[in-house]
């Protein structure tokens, strides 16, 4: 589980070169949710923040698009990377106050930084920021390796047609906030999850990876539940992990499922693109919308 939350709540750029593949049909978790009484209707797409170029998306999920007047999103991500002032304030938010990150990680600091030095990702700067931004720099690494590629993630590219069909943006959460989650983790579970993954064999987080996305790729949610379910921390760090769990998931799927709520009792019409384990981790979006009184249906 900790090296899967590393892979889908990335917020680091990843970088991959996919070209030249066959077209590859994918099918996310996708539902539609409508208010009788007001008219509204909600379409809800599961996705991935990183891609393949070659990945082909159902004409469903574009006309649903068309057909709304609003994209919702988790951080409009693409607006984020130009503007440098609101950047640098997030990653201000994953310094080091007063120490180094030798001095926070203790004993286990060489043998990270060894790892990451064979691997090629080592920089100096790293040891001005917790744990957690080097888990996301080692997934960053790992979503190249496995063969995906951020700019072909699905938010971006429901972004990018959007903003061309002159679609309202908003933005369900800020990049401060998302940044703030990894600020909030127990330091001795940043630690102990970053282990984890450097001594974990890396082909087999690679296949990890690929098992991911195939999941979503062919929006099988019972096996994104499998994956979260499968590698809990060791007891000490048990009440640490289900903070993290409820600020990163339940707190979270709570405020999606409000704006959901929201935009059906205003009959509005509105796109919600957010990562596919948030239908995944309990209480889950779909779980908050029966609570109030509505039911999702597939979209396709």
């Amino acid at each position: 589980m900790k090296r899967t939350f590393a892979v889908i709540l990335i917020f680091a750029v990843m970088l991959f070169s996919g070209c030249g593949r066959p077209e590859a049909k994918v099918t996310p978790p996708f539902f539609k949710v409508v208010d009788m009484e007001t008219g509204g209707v909600v379409y809800m797409l599961g996705t991935m923040h990183v891609g393949t170029e070659n990945a082909v998306y159902s004409d469903k999920v574009y006309a649903a698009l068309d057909e709304s007047d609003v994209l919702a999103v988790e951080v409009d991500l693409q607006e984020f990377e130009v503007n440098t002032a609101e950047l640098a304030a997030a990653m201000q938010i994953m310094m080091l106050q007063d120490c180094t990150a030798e001095e926070y990680i203790g004993e286990d600091y060489a043998e990270i930084r060894d790892w990451f030095i064979e691997k090629g990702l080592y920089t100096i700067a790293y040891d001005c920021y917790i744990p957690a931004v080097w888990s996301n720099m080692q997934s960053s690494k790992l979503a190249e390796d496995a063969g995906y590629k951020s700019e072909f993630g699905t938010d971006r590219m429901l972004l990018t047609y959007a903003k061309k069909h002159k679609k309202e943006i908003y933005e369900i959460e800020t990049a401060a906030e998302q940044y703030q989650l990894n600020a909030n983790e127990g330091r001795e579970l940043q630690i102990y999850m970053l282990l984890e993954t450097v001594r974990t064999d890396y082909d087999v987080q690679i296949q990890q990876m690929k098992d991911l996305y195939s999941a979503w790729a062919s929006g099988d949610i019972p096996a994104l539940e499998d994956m979260l379910s499968a590698d809990e921390p060791p007891e000490e760090l048990a009440e640490q992990y289900e903070q993290f769990c409820f600020e990163m998931y339940e707190n979270r799927q709570r405020k999606m499922a409000n704006y959901v709520i929201d935009s059906l009792k205003n009959g509005e019409k509105a796109f919600v693109a957010v990562g596919a384990m948030h239908y995944a981790a309990a209480p889950d979006i779909l779980d908050f919308l029966e609570d109030a009184g509505y039911h999702a249906e597939t979209a396709y």
